[in-house]
């Protein structure tokens, strides 16, 4: 699969749209200053919660983060100044979640500087070449450090993944850097840059890149034209509104009803306008379903959205019908560089799903 990158600057801002074809699937800008996961801190336990089992860390200002006792190296205590991860951005009301187990992320490998493990990603089945990349991650960890091979590394040369391995202890050793020199909870290490992310999350999927300041992207191995409007030649601005509406249409006329809450985001799939055929009530349900369990997966993506995830799909009575849809849906969710897993239908007909809120 081929896909774009286009790349604006806008009002001190750079944003930037990921294309496949016409279709937009993900759309970013710099984060500055907002708390974002991956970041590493210098916390200081502000208070201890027994009854919730938790600690409540002070990140820097007036900025609180919640640390539950399953993620600590060791018992908190009161006062104390801890190094920690955001695992998940504060959302609403709820602090961002915090743990001690810090692992750095590069484009092969995680590095788990406290904790001596190894293991390769579940999304490389094959036998034989786990069995090698859990040797290799053997012999090329650091001392007292582990690794995670990311399914990238299943197709690396071994030289590719020990300069990866480097670069990340190398990051890790400024970080420990910035702490023997920093007495304030503050931040010691921010996400690696949104583009860069995005252009490691799409390794050999990206055909061009179109930006207005082609001078800034220094390194990249695909090629970079220069494009004064990227954005207003692929009418992003007014797809990306389509898409964050809470009612999205389909193709085929049917459409979606997306309402987040606070525990969950729930998904109404609607026939709208679409009739369907003169193959059966069936066949028309199907179709419909299969056509929002690709543009669901987009939309995951794209409105980041995470956690529990329930989708009500238009009723089906055939078995096979459901497996259908469950198996496009996770078929499409195979593109998003974010875990998801689809548990399948419930007794009342709901799909349920989860996914990992990173980007």
């Amino acid at each position: 699969m081929s896909k774009t990158i286009l790349i604006r600057h806008e009002k001190g801002q750079r944003e930037f749209a990921l294309m496949d074809g016409k279709r937009l699937l993900h759309f970013g800008r710099d984060e500055g200053g907002s708390i974002a996961a991956e970041q590493i801190y210098l916390g200081r336990v502000d208070r201890i919660v027994k009854g919730m089992e938790a600690a409540f860390v002070r990140l820097g200002g007036d900025v609180i983060g919640f640390l539950p006792f399953s993620e600590c190296r060791e018992k908190p205590r009161s006062g104390n100044k801890i190094l920690v991860q955001v695992k998940k951005p504060p959302v609403g009301e709820k602090a961002a979640y915090l743990t001690e187990d810090i692992a750095l992320a590069g484009r092969f490998v995680l590095l788990t500087p406290f904790t001596r493990r190894f293991a390769v990603s579940k999304k490389i089945e094959d036998e034989e070449t786990r069995s090698r990349l859990s040797d290799l991650a053997a012999r090329v960890a650091p001392e007292g450090m582990g690794l995670v091979m990311r399914t990238e590394s299943a197709e690396a040369e071994e030289a590719a993944i020990a300069e990866d391995v480097e670069a990340l202890k190398g990051s890790w050793e400024e970080v420990l850097r910035r702490r023997a020199e920093t007495t304030e909870p503050g931040l010691l290490k921010g996400r690696e840059d949104a583009l860069l992310r995005l252009l490691r999350d799409e390794h050999g999927q990206i055909e061009t890149i179109l930006t207005d300041q082609p001078e800034e992207i220094p390194g990249v191995s695909v090629p970079v034209q220069s494009c004064p409007n990227p954005f207003d030649l692929y009418n992003v601005s007014a797809k990306l509104e389509k898409s964050l509406n809470r009612k999205v249409w389909l193709d085929c006329g049917g459409y979606l009803i997306i309402d987040p809450t606070e525990a969950m985001t729930v998904i109404d799939v609607n026939s709208g306008k679409f009739t369907g055929s003169k193959t059966g009530t069936e066949n028309t349900f199907l179709k419909l379903n299969l056509e929002a369990a690709k543009e669901i997966a987009r939309l995951l993506r794209l409105r980041n959205i995470g956690g529990i995830v329930i989708i009500d799909f238009v009723d089906m009575q055939n078995e096979e019908s459901r497996e259908a849809v469950k198996n496009a849906l996770e078929e499409a969710l195979k593109d998003d560089p974010v875990k998801a897993v689809v548990h399948g239908f419930t007794s009342l007909g709901l799909v349920e799903m989860t996914r990992k809120k990173g980007q």
